[in-house]
């Protein structure tokens, strides 16, 4: 998933984020101090971990997209949005720029 998103986020930096405590994110974008991660998931109905909210906490990211086969975007939480793949892509390039979805608006 790495390779897929560092050709949208050109300049970014993709790790993956997992604690000994089991709190994951499966990408954390980073470029200077603004992260952004990335949870994929197979649900119509994506409902993240309690390790994955934890996780946010722990690397204080304020903007996260989960992909998976919704039909439409929609807010998760403030920050967090549910959006397919061809969305995420779509809005890449803004969001690199230092836009926001709005589903993930806060």
């Amino acid at each position: 998933m790495g390779a897929l998103f560092g050709l949208a986020f050109e300049g970014w930096e993709p790790p993956f984020y997992r604690t000994l405590a089991g709190a994951e994110i499966d990408l954390v974008l980073e470029r200077g101090r603004r992260r952004i991660a990335v949870e994929a998931k197979v649900s119509t109905a994506p409902r993240p971990t309690r390790g994955f909210w934890t996780a946010l906490e722990d690397l204080h990211i304020a903007e996260a997209y989960v992909v998976s086969p919704v039909p439409e975007p929609y807010p998760l939480a403030p920050g967090v949005a549910a959006l397919p793949l061809h969305e995420l892509m779509t809005w890449a390039p803004r969001i690199a720029a230092g836009a926001t979805h709005p589903a993930a608006a806060r």
